[in-house]
Formats: structure tokens, C-alpha cells, sequence
């Protein structure tokens, strides 16, 4: 498959978009894709995106996930230009 990825300016953030043609994230499932050891395969730990979004965190940042244009899932992360004050 292929795996598209972005970088753009917004709103103070360094923006990753991060996309693919799969069958994306369910709505219902958007947050919990974040919980340690949350996965809906038989291989992996669920580990991650958790990891992920603890590391965006910590630098005053966020990750979310929502459907890409045309199908799929994005994954976007957000990491300030600035350090916080």
C-alpha cells in the first residue's frame, strides 16, 4: 500500500500528517487506538501509537487520527515551534 506523508505549518505547530489507503480507524475506536496495549491485530503489543502520543505530550504536543480524504487513516502530529513558557 502506499503511505503519504505531510509536513505543514499550523497555528504555532509543526504538523506530520501521516496517511494511508487502508480501511482507516472506526469513529468509535479513535481514541482508544491510543491506550497502551490496544490493537485490533493478532501480532503486535498495542504499544505504539500510546508511546507515540506520551512522546508528543511531553514536548507540549498531541498525535489524533481521523479519516483521510478518499479513505483511509491520518494520523496527524502536532509539536510546537516554540518552546512553552
Amino acid at each position: 500500500g502506499e503511505v503519504r506523508l505531510r509536513l505543514r505549518a499550523d497555528a504555532g505547530c509543526l504538523a506530520v500528517d501521516v496517511e494511508d489507503a487502508g480501511p482507516g480507524v472506526p469513529t468509535e475506536l479513535r481514541e482508544r487506538v491510543f491506550e497502551p496495549f490496544f490493537t485490533t491485530r493478532r501480532e503486535g503489543h498495542g504499544l505504539g501509537l500510546a508511546v507515540v502520543r506520551q512522546i508528543a505530550r511531553a514536548h507540549g504536543g498531541g498525535v489524533r487520527v481521523a479519516e483521510a480524504a478518499g479513505g483511509g487513516a491520518r494520523f496527524t502530529l502536532l509539536l510546537p515551534t516554540e518552546a512553552p513558557a
